[in-house]
């Protein structure tokens, strides 16, 4: 019996590694590299397309105009459970936000540790202090993420803070 059990917990490891649902910070896909108009990277395909789309338009829209280059990133599990760090190293070595003006803003859901992290280069910060992205968060994110609606919770994340960065001010 105890053989078969150990047997059975390595297939659901083997099985589990195989989905890839468990990623190091070089193992995120970054969209960017491919199509430049891309700006979400979806690899456990949670984000509906319809949702993907709309995320990358909003983001595109700030890139074109020149108020911020963002990253989204809606993964199921990272490897460890420092999304800050995580963060911080993924959007780093992605580049993200202009070497003169740094106004990156990565933006990571992780389902399985049902946490979001918002990371703000410099040149965004005046404009997007932490108190600011957490009410965004709770306004407009927050109870769709509760309920699984992650594409919900994502489109109006993404289009509170291009509202805000477009027009240099406060959320509704």
């Amino acid at each position: 019996m105890m053989r078969k059990l150990t047997l059975f917990a390595a297939l659901l490891c083997s099985i589990s590694l195989c989905f890839g649902r468990t990623y190091t910070v070089e193992q995120v896909p970054n969209v960017q590299i491919l199509d430049a108009t891309r700006y979400t990277s979806n690899p456990d395909n949670i984000l509906s397309a319809e949702a993907v789309a709309a995320i990358d338009r909003a983001c595109d829209s700030l890139h074109t105009a020149g108020k911020a280059q963002i990253a989204v990133v809606v993964v199921e599990n990272i490897e460890g459970d420092d999304l800050f760090t995580f963060a911080h190293e993924l959007f780093s070595s992605w580049g993200v936000g202009g070497k003169e003006s740094d106004n990156g803003l990565g933006i990571i859901l992780v389902t399985e540790l049902r946490e979001i992290r918002f990371v703000t280069g410099y040149g965004l910060e005046g404009i997007l202090p932490d108190a600011l992205c957490r009410r965004i968060q709770q306004r407009y994110m927050f109870e769709h993420l509760a309920a699984g609606d992650y594409s919900a919770g994502m489109v109006n994340g993404v289009a509170a803070l291009a509202s805000v960065i477009s027009s240099d001010g406060e959320v509704d």
